[in-house]
């Protein structure tokens, strides 16, 4: 019993200076976290497999100087001549667009364009809208699916 109970006290002491010894403190993050300049709304998820990919994006730049104010509130402002390109898989450009007077732009691509050679019920790509607005970049993803 003496044996158990100082096998045990060992067991505790090793993790008490594992768990004291493994914390390391840092004072930044290693990828920063930063708000995006922009708020980014884009429509159309669903599609059949003989028609195109096309989404709708809207792109916006909140003013945020009434928020104490409950009769002026966030407004939204369009984000007029804002590059916007969409990648696959996070380095594939498949298309470069500008918006125009009210920050939308329309992207429209095939299927195969997508990379997916034989679209089928449930088949999906995560397309990725990303551009620089005010020295901060942004990137927003979407799924879209055949229906």
């Amino acid at each position: 019993m003496k044996n158990i109970c100082i096998k045990f006290e060992h067991l505790v002491l090793s993790l008490l200076v594992l768990v004291s010894t493994a914390c390391v403190v840092t004072d930044d993050l290693a990828t920063p976290n930063v708000a995006s300049p922009v708020l980014v709304l884009l429509q159309g998820t669903e599609f059949e497999a003989s028609s195109d990919v096309s989404v709708v994006g809207r792109f916006y730049e909140l003013d945020k100087s009434g928020i104490l104010d409950q009769n002026v509130g966030i407004d939204s402002i369009p984000v007029s001549g804002l590059n916007v390109r969409v990648f696959i898989n996070s380095t594939q450009e498949v298309g470069s667009l500008t918006t125009d007077g009210s920050g939308s732009v329309l992207f429209q691509q095939t299927w195969n364009g997508l990379g997916v050679e034989a679209p089928s019920s449930g088949s999906q790509i995560r397309l990725e809208f990303a551009g620089v607005h005010n020295n901060t970049a942004f990137r927003m993803y979407h799924n879209v699916r055949v229906r």
